[in-house]
């Protein structure tokens, strides 16, 4: 049994080791007051590389290539894609193309929330609302009640969104010293360099992938309290509520909820898909971690889940120093268990100096609930372009394209 519940680390301690959610050099967020630093999250692109038998993927190679092909498409390897399969090429009431999803019961089946029958709910959402500066025409700032305190949220509801259609809702979580501005903006999240903005880096390059894919999706970028954003015991009630607000007001496939996020984004992420396991279908964590704030109790509920660790990641690392189940291995590991997945415990993992990634899907999970991971030959990014070498691109960034595959395959 893998460790499921932690104790909170004490601030001091997290910061003295660079606890996960610590930003890199040079991550500001020129567009936040108080200090924040940027928000955003994804990586690096590389040339892509054949599959071998048990389910590993390699890819890597030079820089600037955009990820294509190659890379195993987010199922698991026994056959383990959902029921319900490939998004592509649905298609909301003659509109654009969405969630693409079986028939029948069972977690492939589209569960319309209460906003698929409500008149005038997007108006309702949105009114009072802001645009963000420098990004999408479709994301609006706004504000709800949470915890007795007004928090804000960031939300990117498709240009033609259709209010009878069931979408994707996903979650995006900012790192540490990070903003839902620059979430929302596609600001680098860990290092500077080309191509991060809006375009091509919102919502951790997810909104790209899903707009060249015709399979529009709805973000949240929720804001975050101070440089340590994320408190499980107090934002897991901003999710619930967000979740509660959004599902009542706009057309989503309740089925079909997700969350990721970079760092501490990421660690809030992995700590949803433990205690919300049940209102999730899936979860993608960049750089997560088990620690650093106190674990929820894990529902044992099954979920989808995708986690990406760089090995030469002091932040975040895969094993941390003390190897007491702790780090982004055991992250993966927890869901292979609650999964059913066939795991000795030990993970395929990329080779130092090999300027690669390696992906591993494991074998005989659940089939509606695939386990994938993929560690890359990199330090505490989400961006880099070539597995941490030479540097970061927001559009030829690696994993972008992954996780959207592991998404829309639901």
């Amino acid at each position: 049994m893998f460790a499921r519940w932690l104790p909170t680390i004490a601030l001091g301690w997290a910061i003295g080791l660079m606890g996960c959610g610590t930003s890199m050099p040079g991550a500001t967020d020129a567009g936040v007051t108080g200090g924040a630093a940027s928000g955003g999250a994804a990586s690096g692109g590389s040339s892509s590389g054949g599959t071998s038998t048990g389910g590993v993927t390699a890819s890597g190679g030079s820089s600037g290539g955009q990820a294509s092909g190659g890379q195993s498409s987010g199922g698991s390897s026994s056959g383990g894609t959902a029921a319900g399969g490939d998004s592509s090429g649905g298609s909301a009431s003659g509109g654009s193309g969405a969630t693409g999803s079986g028939g029948g019961d069972g977690p492939n089946a589209v569960n319309p929330s209460d906003g698929c029958t409500m008149a005038g709910g997007e108006a309702t959402l949105t009114a009072g609302g802001a645009s963000v500066a420098s990004g999408l025409s479709t994301s609006i700032r706004l504000s709800v009640d949470s915890g007795g305190s007004s928090r804000d949220y960031i939300i990117d509801i498709p240009e033609d969104y259709d209010p009878t259609y069931p979408y994707r809702l996903i979650f995006s979580w900012h790192q540490a010293y990070g903003s839902a501005n620059g979430n929302a903006v596609g600001q680098y999240p860990a290092n500077d360099g080309p191509n991060f903005d809006a375009e091509n880096y919102a919502y951790f390059g997810l909104h790209r992938e899903a707009t060249a894919a015709n399979d529009p999706a709805i973000f949240i970028a929720p804001q975050g309290i101070g440089n340590f954003p994320w408190d499980y015991e107090r934002d897991v009630v901003l999710f619930d509520d967000l979740l509660a607000l959004v599902t009542q007001n706009l057309c989503v496939d309740e089925n079909r909820v997700f969350t990721t996020g970079f760092s501490f984004g990421a660690m809030m992420s992995h700590a949803l898909s433990l205690g919300r396991a049940s209102k999730l279908r899936g979860a993608v964590t960049m750089a997560p971690a088990n620690y650093n704030f106190t674990q929820p109790e894990n529902e044992s509920a099954t979920i989808a889940y995708f986690g990406i660790t760089g090995m030469s990641d002091g932040t975040c690392p895969w094993v941390n120093s003390d190897d007491q189940q702790r780090g982004g291995k055991y992250c993966v590991l927890t869901h292979a268990e609650d999964n059913g997945c066939a795991s000795s415990g030990e993970i395929p993992t990329v080779n130092g100096g090999s300027n690669e990634y390696l992906c591993y899907d494991f074998e005989d999970c659940d089939a509606n609930y695939p386990v994938k991971v993929c560690t890359f030959d990199g330090a505490h990014t989400p961006s880099s372009v070539s597995a941490g070498s030479p540097g970061d691109d927001g559009l030829a960034a690696f994993i972008p394209p992954l996780a959207w595959d592991f998404i829309s395959q639901f």
